[in-house]
This record gives C-alpha cells, sequence and structure tokens, in this order.
C-alpha cells in the first residue's frame, strides 16, 4: 500500500516494541525508491511512553522552516533536509540513524539511534550526540555491540555520500496545513 502525496501518517518512535512517541507528517512521495515526508512549523510531539523520564522534546513543537525526511526502503538512516530564514535558503543534512521504518496501516515504526550525523551545505560534517552513547550504554539502551554497529552505519553513510539528494530546492505546498 503506497501512500498519497498530501496524505498525513503517523511518524512512531519504538523501543523493544513498545511505541514512545509519535507525530504526524505529512507524505511529500512514495514510491518504490523512497518515501518522503514533511512535518511542518507548529506540528506537536507526543512523548508519552518515554522510559527515560521526561524525554527533552515533550510538550513542543516543530520550528523553522519545517523539515523534509527522505527514507529508502531498507535503510538504517533517513535524511533530513534544513533550510533557514524567510527566504528558505538550503542549510544542510541531518543523517538520523535510526532502524529501517516498518509500515503499518497510516503510520510507520523506527528506532532513533540517537547518534547522527550533520553535514552542512558546503559538505563539512561532524557526528552528533556521539557524547551521550555511553551513558545509553550504562543505561541499557543499547549495548557497546549495538553503538559500534550504529556508528559502522554512519561512517558506510559518508563513505557513500549520498548528498545533495535532489530534495534542497523543495518547498512545501502552501496550502497544506499544520498535520495533526
Amino acid at each position: 500500500m503506497r501512500w498519497e502525496p498530501g496524505e498525513v501518517v503517523t511518524w512512531r518512535e519504538t523501543w523493544r516494541g513498545e511505541t514512545w512517541g509519535e507525530y504526524p507528517v505529512r507524505v511529500v512521495e512514495d514510491g518504490e525508491a523512497a518515501t518522503v515526508v514533511y512535518t511542518a512549523p507548529g506540528t506537536r510531539f507526543s512523548f508519552a511512553g518515554w522510559p527515560y523520564g521526561l524525554h527533552p522534546w515533550e510538550g513542543r513543537s516543530w520550528t523553522g522552516n519545517g523539515v523534509l525526511v527522505l527514507h529508502q526502503p531498507g535503510d538504517a538512516f533517513a535524511i533530513w533536509h534544513f533550510w533557514e530564514g524567510q527566504e528558505r535558503r538550503f542549510r544542510g543534512w541531518y543523517v538520523n540513524l535510526q532502524e529501517p521504518w516498518v509500515r503499518d496501516g497510516h503510520a510507520f515504526d523506527t528506532c532513533d539511534h540517537e547518534l547522527d550525523l550533520w553535514v552542512a551545505a558546503d559538505g563539512s560534517w561532524h557526528w552528533k550526540d556521539e557524547e551521550k552513547m555511553d551513558d545509553w550504554v550504562r543505561r541499557g539502551r543499547f549495548t557497546p555491540e549495538e553503538v559500534a554497529t550504529i556508528r559502522r552505519e554512519g561512517e558506510r553513510v559518508l563513505a557513500e555520500w549520498p548528498f545533495p539528494t535532489g530534495w534542497e530546492e523543495w518547498a512545501p505546498d502552501p496550502s497544506w496545513p499544520v498535520s495533526s
């Protein structure tokens, strides 16, 4: 089952079979090669099931120019596209390391792996949240082996260098309301 452009689906964050967060996203494109979704400014997040106390994004809404997320089937990452300013100048890509998406009706499930990459529009890059991984191992969210696998996936993405993606000039349909 493919989703139609403009359709709203639910992005669910899961961990060990339990949903701990969710929010609505709008489908931009859904095909065999990729699924592309958009989170509009003002979209509210829910992290009611987060097992580690208050989630840092609980009660917040997306701000800025929104974010376009490109996911290819089976990939253990998604590429987030960011713009800045009213002129929507392309700022860069955020490589979100995660479990591959699993469709479930009008939703999809994934598990954020916490360690990510920021790749600026000029091609410079750095790891994001690297300092948190030892704490996640101590708290039981990941094993040292899982952290090593997550890091290798990030290194693989860098080696393949999928940038630019072709979505850097994209803009949302101005008639789309904030998803709820």
